[in-house]
Protein backbone atom coordinates (compact mmCIF):
# COMPACT_ATOMS: atom_id res chain seq x y z
CA UNK A 1 0.00 0.00 0.00
CA UNK A 2 2.13 2.88 -1.27
CA UNK A 3 1.24 6.45 -2.16
CA UNK A 4 2.58 5.94 -5.64
CA UNK A 5 -0.05 3.24 -6.21
CA UNK A 6 -2.71 5.98 -5.99
CA UNK A 7 -5.06 3.57 -4.32
CA UNK A 8 -8.08 5.30 -2.88
CA UNK A 9 -8.27 5.31 0.89
CA UNK A 10 -11.22 3.07 1.64
CA UNK A 11 -11.17 2.76 5.44
CA UNK A 12 -12.32 5.36 7.92
CA UNK A 13 -9.18 5.14 10.06
CA UNK A 14 -5.63 3.90 9.50
CA UNK A 15 -3.05 2.97 12.10
CA UNK A 16 0.26 4.82 12.29
CA UNK A 17 1.99 1.74 10.89
CA UNK A 18 -0.29 1.73 7.83
CA UNK A 19 0.28 5.45 7.22
CA UNK A 20 4.04 5.01 7.62
CA UNK A 21 3.94 2.13 5.10
CA UNK A 22 1.98 4.31 2.63
CA UNK A 23 4.65 7.00 2.79
CA UNK A 24 7.57 4.59 3.19
CA UNK A 25 8.77 6.37 6.37
CA UNK A 26 9.26 5.37 9.99
CA UNK A 27 6.46 5.73 12.49
CA UNK A 28 8.77 7.85 14.64
CA UNK A 29 8.94 10.42 11.81
CA UNK A 30 5.14 10.64 11.79
CA UNK A 31 5.14 11.20 15.57
CA UNK A 32 7.81 13.87 15.13
CA UNK A 33 5.79 15.63 12.40
CA UNK A 34 2.73 15.41 14.64
CA UNK A 35 4.56 17.49 17.27
CA UNK A 36 6.32 19.85 14.86
CA UNK A 37 3.28 20.68 12.74
CA UNK A 38 0.78 20.61 15.63
CA UNK A 39 -1.23 17.86 13.99
CA UNK A 40 -4.16 16.64 15.97
CA UNK A 41 -5.02 12.99 15.77
CA UNK A 42 -8.76 12.84 16.11
CA UNK A 43 -8.98 9.28 17.35
CA UNK A 44 -7.02 6.82 19.45
CA UNK A 45 -7.98 3.25 20.29
CA UNK A 46 -8.28 1.83 23.81
CA UNK A 47 -4.55 1.14 23.91
CA UNK A 48 -3.79 4.76 22.95
CA UNK A 49 -2.59 3.94 19.43
CA UNK A 50 -3.13 6.72 16.90
CA UNK A 51 -5.81 6.21 14.27
CA UNK A 52 -5.58 8.62 11.34
CA UNK A 53 -8.58 9.73 9.31
CA UNK A 54 -8.38 10.27 5.54
CA UNK A 55 -8.28 14.04 6.05
CA UNK A 56 -5.36 13.72 8.49
CA UNK A 57 -3.53 11.41 6.06
CA UNK A 58 -3.95 13.99 3.29
CA UNK A 59 -2.42 16.61 5.58
CA UNK A 60 0.52 14.28 6.33
CA UNK A 61 0.92 13.67 2.60
CA UNK A 62 1.19 17.45 2.03
CA UNK A 63 3.90 17.62 4.69
CA UNK A 64 5.68 14.64 3.10
CA UNK A 65 5.51 16.33 -0.32
CA UNK A 66 6.98 19.58 1.03
CA UNK A 67 9.70 18.11 3.22
CA UNK A 68 10.79 14.93 1.39
CA UNK A 69 9.98 15.68 -2.25
CA UNK A 70 10.37 19.46 -2.58
CA UNK A 71 13.13 19.75 0.04
CA UNK A 72 11.61 22.35 2.33
CA UNK A 73 12.94 22.81 5.85
CA UNK A 74 10.47 22.26 8.65
CA UNK A 75 10.01 26.02 9.12
CA UNK A 76 9.63 26.51 5.38
CA UNK A 77 7.12 23.67 5.18
CA UNK A 78 5.09 25.18 8.03
CA UNK A 79 5.00 28.56 6.26
CA UNK A 80 4.13 26.94 2.93
CA UNK A 81 1.30 24.95 4.56
CA UNK A 82 -0.12 28.13 6.04
CA UNK A 83 0.11 29.89 2.68
CA UNK A 84 -1.41 26.98 0.79
CA UNK A 85 -4.19 26.70 3.34
CA UNK A 86 -5.06 30.37 2.87
CA UNK A 87 -4.68 30.45 -0.93
CA UNK A 88 -5.69 26.93 -1.92
CA UNK A 89 -9.13 27.23 -0.39
CA UNK A 90 -10.41 30.66 -1.38
CA UNK A 91 -13.97 29.35 -1.44
CA UNK A 92 -13.52 28.19 2.15
CA UNK A 93 -12.10 31.59 3.12
CA UNK A 94 -15.00 33.27 1.33
CA UNK A 95 -17.41 31.02 3.15
CA UNK A 96 -15.75 31.80 6.48
CA UNK A 97 -15.97 35.51 5.67
CA UNK A 98 -19.66 35.09 4.79
CA UNK A 99 -20.26 33.33 8.10
CA UNK A 100 -18.50 36.16 9.94
CA UNK A 101 -20.55 38.74 8.04
CA UNK A 102 -23.76 36.83 8.75
CA UNK A 103 -22.97 36.66 12.46
CA UNK A 104 -22.32 40.41 12.45
CA UNK A 105 -25.59 40.94 10.58
CA UNK A 106 -27.38 38.71 13.10
CA UNK A 107 -25.87 40.74 15.93
CA UNK A 108 -27.06 43.98 14.33
CA UNK A 109 -30.52 42.51 13.72
CA UNK A 110 -30.74 41.30 17.31
CA UNK A 111 -29.74 44.75 18.59
CA UNK A 112 -32.39 46.39 16.38
CA UNK A 113 -35.02 43.90 17.53
CA UNK A 114 -34.10 44.53 21.18
CA UNK A 115 -34.52 48.28 20.54
CA UNK A 116 -37.91 47.68 18.89
CA UNK A 117 -38.96 45.43 21.77
CA UNK A 118 -38.05 48.14 24.28
CA UNK A 119 -39.97 50.74 22.32
CA UNK A 120 -43.04 48.47 22.06
CA UNK A 121 -42.96 47.85 25.80
CA UNK A 122 -42.76 51.58 26.38
CA UNK A 123 -45.68 52.21 24.00
CA UNK A 124 -47.69 49.45 25.68
CA UNK A 125 -47.03 50.98 29.09
CA UNK A 126 -47.99 54.44 27.83
CA UNK A 127 -51.16 53.03 26.23
CA UNK A 128 -52.15 51.27 29.42
CA UNK A 129 -51.56 54.49 31.35
CA UNK A 130 -53.76 56.38 28.86
CA UNK A 131 -56.50 53.76 29.16
CA UNK A 132 -56.34 54.06 32.95
CA UNK A 133 -56.63 57.86 32.68
CA UNK A 134 -59.62 57.51 30.35
CA UNK A 135 -61.26 55.05 32.75
CA UNK A 136 -60.64 57.46 35.63
CA UNK A 137 -62.08 60.32 33.57
CA UNK A 138 -65.14 58.25 32.69
CA UNK A 139 -65.55 57.32 36.32
CA UNK A 140 -65.38 60.99 37.36
CA UNK A 141 -67.88 61.95 34.66
CA UNK A 142 -70.23 59.16 35.71
CA UNK A 143 -69.92 60.27 39.34
CA UNK A 144 -70.71 63.88 38.38
CA UNK A 145 -73.70 62.76 36.34
CA UNK A 146 -74.93 60.66 39.24
CA UNK A 147 -74.51 63.57 41.64
CA UNK A 148 -76.32 65.89 39.24
CA UNK A 149 -79.14 63.37 38.78
CA UNK A 150 -79.42 62.96 42.54
CA UNK A 151 -79.53 66.72 43.00
CA UNK A 152 -82.22 67.09 40.33
CA UNK A 153 -84.25 64.27 41.87
CA UNK A 154 -83.85 65.77 45.30
CA UNK A 155 -85.07 69.15 44.04
CA UNK A 156 -88.03 67.48 42.37
CA UNK A 157 -88.95 65.65 45.57
CA UNK A 158 -88.63 68.71 47.72
CA UNK A 159 -90.66 70.79 45.30
CA UNK A 160 -93.29 68.02 45.15
CA UNK A 161 -93.51 67.99 48.95
CA UNK A 162 -93.82 71.75 48.95
CA UNK A 163 -96.60 71.60 46.37
CA UNK A 164 -98.46 69.00 48.41
CA UNK A 165 -98.31 71.11 51.54
CA UNK A 166 -99.38 74.26 49.84
CA UNK A 167 -102.27 72.74 47.98
CA UNK A 168 -105.87 72.59 49.10
CA UNK A 169 -105.89 68.85 49.00
CA UNK A 170 -107.68 67.22 51.92
CA UNK A 171 -105.56 65.67 54.58
CA UNK A 172 -106.40 62.91 57.02
CA UNK A 173 -107.29 65.39 59.65
CA UNK A 174 -109.94 66.89 57.47
CA UNK A 175 -112.20 63.80 57.85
Amino acid sequence: MSISDNQPLSKLYYSIGEVAAMLNVNTSLLRFWEKEFNLTVSKKNKKGNRLFSVKEIEQIQRIYQLVKVEGYTLDGAQKALKQRTNTSHPEQNNQQQRVINQSQNFTEIIEKLEHIKGRLLQITFESEASVMEIKEDKSKIAQKMLNTTNQVNQKKRSSAKKNLRDSDAPTLFDF
